[in-house]
């Protein structure tokens, strides 16, 4: 009752004047001409009907306020539980990322006693899968904190061309098994964004172009697994970073539905690769963090092409591409 006469004061007390300036004005200013008892018998029946009026609005007001209370009492609940699953995604992540640390200790010792392996082919098939394990071991890292990835971004100048050197470094195994030819023709472009994330984004891309080469036969004798990387800013507010491979390609069906979630396609694995269709969708989550748009571009059989746009960089680039 208090609340309700808190929030409807004003609304009573302009209903309870009403009938007194009512009364006041036709007794003494029309006295004449109507009869006091008609007058007293007009202010009982409005005053019978606003009452009917007052109620049904304290009942209306009643229900709104225990809607209003409920409401509230479920948001504040959601709050706790949204607060409560981000402490778990929280442990979580910092579970996954102990565990990777502790996994490279003795994934380093594998590789030392590799390197004694005096059987040079069982030797290579070793070097193999602990390169792969350790580039899983970066993918699950790097998972682990794109949950909260707000917290982990760190914005600056990053020269193109270092970030891409740090990507076929970290592929360099595999890109020299298969035979690669690496270009870059980068120049001296600079852009604004998180040094470690367009790394990450980029060996994702290059991991793609190793999985999905051509065989040696369809290449031929005189060509071979290739991957470029080119850089050119095409105003002064964008630069593009294009990576493109002359692998397997994709179809054209399939490219809207690239960047999604556990999307393989229906492109034939090389070797013992098994596609699990996160890559790409990690890569595309985290540029989109980043503000970085990516796109895919495909001819079935031929080529692929990534293009990575890059917004607002002219104040970070002291040289044009």
């Amino acid at each position: 009752m208090k609340e309700y006469l808190r929030e409807k004061w004003r609304m009573l007390l302009a209903g309870l004047l009403f009938p007194l300036f009512f009364t006041v004005y036709f007794l003494y200013l029309c006295s004449s001409a109507v009869y006091y008892q008609d007058v007293l018998y007009m202010d009982a029946l409005y005053l019978a009907a606003y009452a009917m009026l007052v109620r049904g609005d304290r009942i209306r007001f009643r229900e709104e306020s225990e809607k209003r209370q409920e409401m509230q009492a479920a948001l504040e609940s959601g709050k706790e539980e949204i607060r409560m699953l981000r402490e778990e995604m929280q442990e979580q992540n910092d579970y996954v990322s102990k565990w990777v640390h502790e996994a490279k200790v003795p994934l380093a010792a594998l590789e030392l006693m590799n390197g004694r392996n005096p059987d040079g082919d069982l030797q290579k098939g070793m070097r193999q899968e602990t390169e792969r394990i350790r580039g899983l071991l970066r993918t699950m890292l790097m998972y682990g904190k794109m949950g909260s990835m707000e917290n982990d971004v760190q914005y600056g100048a990053v020269r193109l061309e270092d970030a891409v050197r740090e990507v076929v470094k970290g592929q360099s195994y595999f890109l020299i098994r298969e035979n690669f030819n690496v270009r870059m023709e980068l120049g001296d472009c600079t852009v604004y964004t998180d040094r470690r994330w367009l790394v990450y984004i980029l060996d994702q891309i290059a991991a793609n172009a190793v999985k999905y080469r051509k065989s040696r036969e369809e290449y031929g004798e005189q060509d071979g697994p290739e991957i470029c990387f080119r850089a050119e800013r095409i105003s002064p507010d964008e630069t593009l970073l294009v990576v493109e491979d002359n692998g397997r390609g994709v179809a054209e069906a399939e490219l809207p539905w690239l960047f999604d979630r556990g999307y393989t396609g229906g492109n034939l694995r090389n070797g013992d690769y098994r596609s699990t269709g996160m890559g790409l969708y990690f890569a595309g989550k985290a540029a989109k963090s980043l503000g970085i748009r990516i796109e895919a571009d495909s001819e079935e059989g031929k080529w692929t092409r990534f293009t990575l746009s890059f917004w607002n960089n002219s104040s970070f680039s002291s040289q044009k591409c």
